[in-house]
């Protein structure tokens, strides 16, 4: 009897670890259109953007017959990332999107206002807030861009100026649908990781309503804050730097030193150029930049019609890719000495010079002072001119 009775009891602790276990348990579905077969998914703990910790991916696998899953066990509920690579980005956030894997079945279906998430507790309440809402402006700035294009194409329209009247209302869009739905989200978990994640990752601090964040910004873990505030110092700190750099690189003001490299590894001071009886013209561009692209056929006469009488261009590139800037100079043959840092926007000759969009130009004349800072067109032409004429 005894022995029949320790079965019994070994049977029923049995029972109970496998209810445990499988009450962890989840599955991730995701349905998308067939085109995608074969992308890559890529399911991974999300961090905060402020983080500077490297997550690897717990699990992948390929899109088959307009489907990927995922399964696995979860003690509690944790925000992760979903990502898809070599996809055309025509569905909103289909590249990368969250998703709270709780246990339970959760599904992802993606169409052409996002992608529905459905199936456990916490990501029917993301849907019901953050993910309606983000589908509701996605529908609103659908008819808005369709509205503004019809605007354009009327008699006596100003691209520029359709352009920003329409994205200050698309602006306006995002603020009165994803900022509410994202507090009352985020108050229903405040003081949990996910109450944290979507604080952070939803709109940012300073655009919440100052009561909501005196509300919940003291229930994240003092270390999160931490992290955060460093971040956005360090930010304050750059913007000061690139406001300085600004007026450092007016006109009158001093050139500041580039050092750079060429195509073929060669390190070039500014320095070696700037003093010697010539017109320096800083051309700050990228492989990448149309507008860029379109301006050298002028540089290219600038420089024909004025080297002989000291006009040297230093072509500045901002790329990042060492093989992209090589094509754009293969492919353009752009004028005088074509240099680069290959730090993309954050290349220090950049950001001395307080370079805010490209293309942007700099003339430095024979005593090293700024003469000119970001002409163009006709009005570099009459400068350049005028500089040597005098001469």
């Amino acid at each position: 009897m005894l022995r029949n009775n320790l079965i019994v009891l070994l049977l029923a602790a049995a029972g109970l670890f496998s209810s445990c276990g499988n009450g962890n348990h989840y599955s991730l579905i995701g349905n998308l259109p067939a085109r995608y077969d074969g992308c890559l998914v890529k399911l991974t703990p999300a961090t905060f953007y402020f983080s500077e910790e490297k997550i690897r991916p717990v699990d992948s696998i390929k899109i088959k017959d307009g489907q990927f899953r995922f399964n696995g066990m979860v003690q509690e509920p944790a925000v992760y990332m979903v990502t898809i690579d070599s996809v055309d980005y025509k569905i909103p956030d289909m590249a990368s999107t969250v998703v709270v894997i709780e246990p339970g079945d959760i599904t992802m279906v993606y169409d052409t206002l996002g992608i529905m998430v459905s199936g456990t507790p916490v990501n029917e309440r993301y849907m019901a807030t953050i993910g309606e809402a983000k589908r509701e402006t996605v529908r609103q700035r659908q008819l808005l861009w369709h509205e503004r294009d019809s605007v354009k194409r009327l008699p006596g329209s100003i691209e520029n100026e359709v352009d920003t009247y329409y994205n200050l209302k698309s602006s306006t869009i995002f603020k009165e649908n994803i900022i509410p739905a994202s507090e009352s989200f985020i108050r229903e978990y405040a003081g949990t990781e996910i109450g944290e994640f979507f604080f952070f990752h939803c709109c940012g601090k300073e655009v919440y309503s100052r009561a909501f964040v005196d509300e919940i910004y003291p229930t994240i873990r003092p270390e999160i804050r931490e992290q955060y505030e460093t971040l956005i110092r360090a930010r304050q700190e750059k913007q000061d730097y690139f406001m300085h750099s600004q007026k450092a690189t007016d006109v009158g003001m001093p050139y500041r030193e580039i050092v750079a490299q060429t195509l073929d590894g060669e390190e070039v001071h500014l320095s070696d150029y700037v003093g010697k009886k010539q017109l320096i013209l800083l051309d700050f561009w990228a492989s990448w930049c149309i507008p860029c692209i379109q301006e050298i056929p002028l540089l290219k006469n600038l420089q024909k019609k004025y080297k002989h009488r000291g006009l040297q261009i230093v072509g500045v590139s901002v790329d990042s890719d060492r093989k992209k800037w090589k094509e754009a100079l293969d492919k353009h043959q752009p004028a005088g000495i074509q240099i680069s840092e290959l730090k993309g926007w954050e290349s220090t000759s950049r950001v001395d010079y307080g370079v805010q969009a490209i293309p942007f130009t700099v003339l430095i004349d024979a005593s090293g002072k700024i003469l000119a800072r970001n002409p163009h067109g006709s009005l570099l032409e009459k400068i350049i001119e005028k500089y040597f004429s005098k001469k």
